[in-house]
C-alpha cells in the first residue's frame, strides 16, 4: 500500500500543476506581443526607410532644382561659376543631410529637344560614374549660354539602405541606392557679358 501512495503522489502533483497551467493565462499577453512585435517592427522601420528616402529624394531634388536655376537665368554664366561651385551649391541647397561626396553632377547642352538624355548614374557593370570635369572649369563651358537647352542630372549614393536589416531597398552591389535625378529647360535669352 505505501508503494502504492508514493506512485500515486507525484502524479497527482503533476496533474494538479498541469491544470493550474492550462488556467494560468498571465503571460498570454507576453507570448502574444512576441508573436506580433516582429511583423509590427519590420512594418515600422520599412515605413520609417521609404519615408527616409523620399526626404532624401525631395531634398536632392529641390537642391538641383534651385542650383539649375542659376543656369537657366544666365547667373553661373555670369558670375563665372565652377564645376566644384555649381556641386557644392546643389549639397547646401539639398540640406545637411547630404553628403556632397557622394553625389555626382552633370551638365550638359544639346541641340534640339529629341536629342535631350539624361546622363546615367552607374555603367553597365553597376560602378558609379564619375563626372570627369576638372572642378576648376567654368560651369559655362558645359551649360551653354542663353537659349540653349540643357540637362542636369544628380546621381546621389545613398548609403543609409545598407544599415536598414530585413529590409532590401538599395538597388547597388554593395546594399546602397543610387537615386537619380534630373531636369531639362531652354535658357533663357538672357544678356551675355
Amino acid at each position: 500500500m505505501l508503494l502504492k501512495l508514493s506512485y500515486l503522489a507525484p502524479r497527482a502533483t503533476f496533474s494538479r500543476l498541469s491544470e493550474r497551467f492550462r488556467r494560468d493565462r498571465s503571460g498570454s499577453s507576453a507570448v502574444e506581443f512576441a508573436i506580433v512585435a516582429t511583423p509590427f517592427l519590420m512594418f515600422i522601420f520599412g515605413l520609417i526607410a521609404i519615408a527616409l528616402y523620399f526626404f532624401i529624394m525631395n531634398s536632392v531634388e529641390r537642391g538641383m532644382d534651385q542650383t539649375s536655376r542659376l543656369i537657366r537665368t544666365g547667373q553661373a554664366q555670369a558670375t563665372k561659376m565652377t564645376v566644384n561651385q555649381f556641386k557644392q551649391s546643389i549639397c547646401d541647397k539639398a540640406g545637411g543631410w547630404v553628403k556632397c561626396n557622394k553625389l555626382q553632377m552633370f551638365v550638359s547642352r544639346y541641340p534640339d529637344w529629341a536629342s535631350v538624355n539624361p546622363s546615367p548614374c552607374v555603367d553597365s557593370s553597376g560602378a558609379v560614374i564619375v563626372n570627369s570635369a576638372p572642378g576648376s572649369s567654368l560651369i559655362a563651358l558645359y551649360a551653354g549660354t542663353a537659349s540653349d537647352i540643357v540637362i542636369v542630372t544628380a546621381c546621389y549614393k545613398w548609403e543609409l539602405p545598407q544599415k536598414f536589416p530585413y529590409i532590401d531597398l538599395g538597388n547597388m552591389s554593395d546594399g546602397s541606392m543610387m537615386l537619380q535625378t534630373a531636369t531639362a529647360f531652354r535658357s533663357e535669352p538672357y544678356l551675355v557679358n
